[in-house]
């Protein structure tokens, strides 16, 4: 099976393997595949139907693609109700094309609010922001230029994961980047909404440092001590109160995102499937299917501190003594941001979707666009993409 090669999963799952293979007595070879050759590197093997993984590891804005292109086989006759009725309403979504299911989630997530409470206390503030306004409001009241520190970071490269934040800012505000029947819809208000909080934060307040920033700087900074509130994966929390990795230890909390007014933030998907080219897709099947089982994930939830997707596996790691209060109070939070949110659009223009939100988000941070032309330009080359 192909893996993210270096991610934790990765990790879980060779040490898991051989569990596996004495449960059952088929052997697994899970080979690890660099993050930005995944979706080539699977494609080009589909593409021709070489079937060098029976298994992969696939992420959401891939399912759509691969499903409509025949390279991920459905796993609708072989999942039974009982195991549906155990995921996480809405989870299935995230591995779903055209109401068929073509793969098994293991992480299902979103991004949070992650904060210094004594940061946000010195600045006479007791809990975090739940609105835009007072997301700015303690942005600029937590800021400190001069010490190099800032209330927190906008996101504004060129690049993936900056897109799907952007997506969240305008799912708050109301609105989503495609319509019902999954039409390109960006050039819309919620979106120029969000496009006026960034600037305002970013240009008018200066309570986000100066460049374009993406998720990876807006990481480490944080990790730093010197932002007292990001956005984040559900990851970084195992990060943030690891001594070795973070500064910012006994001074951590995450919340739900602040909306305008909706508190949602747009969710994504890890998930394993079964290659169609597979030359022993039962097989293939019964790994998938045993991987994202409750007693695994279970298992994945304790060890990594990260949200998965079954109900039964959220009620272990509840009832875990091993995992502390705090721990407990990040992990409820990420539970309840998934619960109250929406996926991204299952279509398999997603991947041009997302590199012509990229393009806009970076246009309009650097100055070079102004919100309305640059979504004017994000919606027709959506719509390009689309068809």
């Amino acid at each position: 099976m192909g893996m993210e090669a270096g991610s934790p999963h990765e990790s879980f799952y060779k040490e898991k393997a051989e569990q596996f293979t004495a449960e059952t007595g088929i052997g697994v070879e899970i080979l690890g595949v660099p993050h930005d050759n995944m979706h080539q590197q699977f494609l080009s093997d589909a593409v021709a139907a070489g079937g060098a993984h029976d298994v992969l590891m696939v992420d959401q804005p891939w399912v759509a693609e691969f499903a409509a292109n025949g390279y991920l086989a459905s796993l609708d006759e072989r999942l039974s109700d009982e195991d549906r009725d155990d995921f996480i309403e809405g989870t299935l979504d995230t591995v779903s094309y055209e109401g068929a299911v073509y793969g098994l989630p293991f992480l299902v997530h979103n991004q949070v609010m992650y904060y210094r409470p004594s940061l946000l206390e010195a600045a006479g503030y007791d809990s975090p922001p739940a609105t835009w306004e007072q997301y700015r409001e303690i942005a600029a009241a937590t800021t400190d230029a001069a010490a190099g520190t800032f209330g927190t970071m906008i996101p504004g490269n060129r690049d993936g994961e900056v897109a799907t934040r952007f997506m969240s800012y305008v799912q708050q505000a109301g609105g989503d980047i495609v319509d019902e029947n999954l039409r390109p819809a960006i050039e819309n208000d919620a979106a120029l909404e969000a496009f006026a909080m960034m600037q305002q934060i970013q240009f008018e307040d200066g309570s986000s440092p100066e460049g374009l920033h993406d998720l990876s700087a807006i990481q480490g900074q944080f990790l730093e001590g010197k932002i007292a509130m990001v956005a984040q994966w559900p990851y970084m929390w195992a990060m943030a109160t690891d001594p070795e990795q973070s500064k910012v230890v006994d001074d951590v909390a995450v919340a739900l995102d602040p909306g305008n007014p909706d508190q949602v933030a747009t969710t994504f998907a890890w998930g394993l499937g079964v290659s169609a080219s597979s030359d022993d897709q039962d097989a293939a099947w019964e790994f998938v299917h045993w991987a994202t089982s409750g007693e695994v994930l279970a298992a994945k939830a304790i060890e990594q501190l990260s949200p998965v997707p079954r109900v039964s596996s959220m009620e272990a790691l509840a009832a875990a003594e091993e995992v502390s209060e705090a721990d407990r109070a990040a992990l409820a939070v990420f539970g309840e941001s998934v619960a109250r949110s929406r996926t991204m659009p299952m279509t398999p223009a997603f991947p041009q979707y997302q590199t012509a939100i990229a393009e806009a988000v970076s246009a309009v941070m650097s100055g070079q666009a102004t919100p309305e032309a640059a979504l004017r330009q994000a919606q027709s080359q959506m719509e390009q993409a689309a068809g």
